[in-house]
């Protein structure tokens, strides 16, 4: 197991993606078991927890 940052995680499975996050969501700290075995459906699921973690809903 290892910790890195999300973008670099992005970089290095799917660098298109990398311009589609926020610095603050970029920025994020993931766990990661096997970097090889991840894929880009495993890459949006961690993505999408990474902003759902840092969406700031509006007040009303």
């Amino acid at each position: 197991m290892e910790t890195m940052k999300l973008s670099t995680l992005i970089l290095t499975v799917s660098p298109d993606l990398y311009e589609l996050l926020r610095d603050v969501e970029l920025d994020s700290e993931v766990i990661v078991t096997n970097i090889q075995s991840i894929n880009r459906d495993d890459l949006s699921e961690i993505i999408s927890q990474a902003i759902e973690h840092h969406h700031c809903p509006p007040y009303h």
